[in-house]
């Protein structure tokens, strides 16, 4: 995050909150090709005489030989693919914003390219929704002749079979591998930095009027467990609930965290208001305000997404600072006060 979507509000068209979380606002981003590149082999894999996967649709996406001209709808997908082979992407979305896109030609929103630029592209491969709610948009891809992956990335696991399956659509399986361990000894880094530590209590904010939170069976949740929180709506039933200011108000997290949707957004001012002021995290200003292009794209910046919270969360000493690895990321610097 279907992980993205061209209304940063939430869900429900306002389109699904896992497509509101990868598509939010865009800082300057430092992709990670040069880091798998050189942990990895850069020769191609050894090809299959055919590439077969089967996507999140279920659908068989059979290619004759490894993708090298790819266009994704979905920004995490589309940083996977950057870091997996740089040069396959043939275009970008509107929220492709990072200096290492400007030089492809966008198509437009997200949920609504080009489809007449997009086949004069003559991709090999598309990257598109799995939700049910974009069909159309996948269906008239495939009508044009594209051959179209359907994803939906919810969880830490499901991020981890993209980069596998993408790996194999690219010819990349060895780079997709060492992304992979990458990331996972980033968030096993994080973890055993808080092991032993009370885990804090945390709202998070994915949006706030209505108040829309993140629950279990989401990368999001897993992560602030990672990182030595503890959600209070661990006990929600849906992935992005919508809760109540009176509920948040009752649990009274010790520590709040909000996304930022864009880098020039204005001041969060709706937590001066009646009801969010009287909350514990606010009066002790125990706010983190991230930027939601990492927090809010399963993909190769997890575990610098996990390392912010948990220095956030536990102190900035008990991790240093990183400026390199699998998810290293010029510019994106969280604020731990609301004012900004």
């Amino acid at each position: 995050m279907r992980c993205s979507d061209d209304n940063p509000r939430s869900p429900g068209r306002r389109p699904g909150v896992p497509a509101l979380l990868v598509l939010a606002g865009l800082p300057a981003l430092c992709l990670v090709a040069s880091f798998v590149t050189a942990c990895a082999p850069a020769a191609t894999d050894p090809a299959p005489a055919a590439i077969v996967v089967t996507d999140d649709a279920g659908r068989t996406v059979r290619l004759a030989q490894p993708a090298r001209r790819v266009f994704s709808v979905i920004p995490s997908l589309t940083e996977t693919i950057a870091a997996l082979e740089p040069t396959a992407l043939v275009a970008r979305t509107r929220f492709d914003r990072a200096p290492e896109f400007a030089h492809l030609p966008s198509l437009g929103a997200s949920f609504q390219p080009s489809l007449e630029a997009l086949a004069e592209l003559r991709p090999d491969l598309v990257i598109s929704w799995a939700d049910p709610g974009q069909r159309t948009l996948s269906d008239r891809m495939e009508a044009l002749g594209l051959p179209t992956y359907r994803a939906d990335v919810q969880t830490t696991e499901g991020m981890r079979s993209h980069i596998r399956r993408l790996g194999a659509l690219l010819g990349r399986e060895h780079r997709a591998a060492a992304l992979t361990a990458s990331i996972d000894r980033g968030l096993a880094r994080v973890a055993a930095a808080v092991r032993g530590r009370p885990p804090v209590s945390l709202y998070y904010a994915v949006w706030h009027d209505p108040p829309q939170t993140t629950g279990p069976g989401t990368f999001l949740h897993e992560m602030i467990e990672i990182a030595g929180g503890r959600n209070i709506f661990a006990d929600a039933g849906r992935p992005w609930p919508q809760v109540s200011l009176e509920v948040i108000l009752r649990r009274d997290p010790e520590a709040l965290v909000l996304a930022r949707q864009a880098a020039d957004e204005s001041p969060v001012r709706w937590l001066d208001e009646a009801g969010w002021r009287d909350l514990e995290a606010v009066r002790r200003d125990r706010v983190l305000i991230v930027e939601s292009d990492l927090f809010h794209r399963p993909g190769p910046r997890l575990a610098d997404a996990a390392r912010q919270l948990a220095r956030f969360l536990h102190g900035e000493g008990i991790l240093p600072v990183e400026n390199a690895g699998a998810g290293s990321v010029g510019g994106s610097r969280p604020t731990s006060s609301r004012a900004q």
